[in-house]
């Protein structure tokens, strides 16, 4: 008779709970977003993130990032139709669009092959039910994953034929590089002109950005090419990840229907290609910041989705490349220039390489055989990063992209339907459903 009652009990708990549970999953499949933060490190793998952690730490171990906050966590699968290892037009398009394509590809989708036709772009359906948009990185805002939004070009190279598409696609908000495929363009146009002619506020600097005067549409262009990597970024004029992801959220939070906001951390993938740590650290760094803000917006509004992923990894990175099982983070933190400029330093303003190595990579105990390498290296820039590598147990294991899946974070409404390991194609349909649009055809 106890054993029977018992039993009786346990059944009926497991039946309440299985309610509640079922009615917690219903609740968020039917659930709907305002908003949507979808923020991708270009290159950034797991790797990376731990890298960056220990690193930020003060050598007690591990310090919690941005993203370590966010309750639901996954993976994304995100090999292209051609390839096992994607590039970044073909991942930022399954980003944008759902659609699986080839390398090389931006906001297209193959009929046979080599021959493609256009699909729709989640960003461009969330413009047409009235949500504002906008688009930041470090990057060139025509370079390919920011393009995969707002674009469509079968040649990712294109870049001056990709920039006055970011404009016809009426963006609100766009805070990148790429100034060169504005205004210096081999057509004669002036697209900053014609931005201004369809009511953009143009900016150029962090005073600008710091000065936005509430203009709904805003072009921040801040270098002719890619932003500045951020250790060389306080000698320049040029705003933060952060700061830029801060203005467009205050920009786009305006629109009372809501908005749809990219963020790129584009720098890291550049900083993988050429094997070089502590400019990736602190690119990855950098980006984390620009997430803590979107994260803190979202925690207050309560209606945001973010998302936090990667398009693909780069370069093969792992950390303790010895064998006595070290990393050594603090000579990542004692880096204070990027390789390039390190480059610079010793080309272009004929400084001495071991002074160079001891005042800006922070290797004070530089070997006669260590500057005979830098000088002779083929690629400056890249042996001063194998040196820091060396000395931070860092290896690499390729200067190109990685197969490999890739992390995915979110936080608010609808957040646990991206916590699992999925395709990047089902990235942008979950997004689709959550903030009820239903337009993920091929476009005319």
């Amino acid at each position: 008779m106890r054993f029977s009652l018992i039993k009786a009990v346990a059944s009926f708990a497991l039946i309440v709970s299985s309610i509640i549970g079922l009615t917690f999953l219903q609740t968020d499949d039917q659930v709907t977003v305002d908003n949507v933060i979808l923020m991708i490190g270009d290159g950034m793998g797991t790797d990376q993130l731990t890298a960056a952690s220990y690193t930020l730490s003060d050598g007690s171990g591990y310090e919690e990032l941005a993203v370590d906050q966010f309750p639901y966590i996954g993976l994304v699968r995100t090999h292209s139709n051609d390839h096992l290892v994607t590039d970044s037009a073909a991942a930022g398009t399954a980003l944008a669009t759902g659609h699986k394509t080839d390398n090389g590809v931006i906001g297209k989708a193959p009929i046979k092959e080599g021959t493609y036709e256009d699909v729709s772009s989640i960003f461009t359906e969330a413009k047409s039910i009235g949500k504002a948009t906008g688009m930041v990185t470090t990057a060139r805002l025509t370079h390919a994953t920011p393009a995969a939004f707002a674009a469509h070009i079968d040649r990712r190279k294109s870049e001056e034929d990709i920039a006055p598409q970011l404009l016809d696609d009426e963006t609100d908000v766009l805070f990148g590089g790429g100034r060169t495929y504005f205004d210096d363009r081999d057509d004669g146009r002036d697209l900053i002109a014609e931005a201004n002619q369809l009511g953009y506020e143009f900016i150029e600097d962090v005073d600008n950005l710091q000065r936005v005067d509430g203009t709904d549409k805003v072009l921040g262009l801040f270098h002719d090419s890619h932003l500045s990597f951020e250790l060389d970024r306080e000698e320049t004029k040029e705003p933060s990840l952060e700061m830029m992801t801060e203005v467009a959220i205050q920009q786009l939070s305006k629109t009372k229907d809501g908005f749809f906001l990219v963020v790129e951390g584009g720098r890291i993938d550049h900083a993988g290609h050429d094997n070089s740590p502590a400019d990736m650290i602190q690119e990855t760094l950098a980006f984390d910041r620009a997430v803590q803000v979107a994260y803190d917006f979202a925690k207050q509004d309560e209606n945001t989705l973010i998302v936090v992923t990667a398009d693909h990894s780069t370069g093969g990175m792992a950390l303790g490349y010895d064998d006595d099982y070290h990393f050594y983070p603090e000579v990542i933190q004692n880096v204070t220039r990027s390789v390039d400029t390190l480059e610079d330093y010793i080309k272009k303003e004929k400084m001495d390489v071991q002074e160079v190595l001891e005042e800006y990579a922070g290797i004070e105990d530089v070997t006669e055989e260590e500057v005979d390498r830098v000088e002779q290296a083929d690629s400056m820039h890249k042996e001063i990063a194998t040196l820091i590598s060396e000395r931070a147990a860092i290896g690499w294991t390729t200067h190109a992209h990685e197969a490999a899946n890739v992390p995915l974070y979110s936080y608010g409404p609808g957040a646990s339907q991206f916590a699992t390991t999925q395709d990047n194609t089902e990235i942008p349909m979950k997004m689709r459903e959550l903030l009820q649009l239903h337009s993920e055809e091929r476009v005319d």
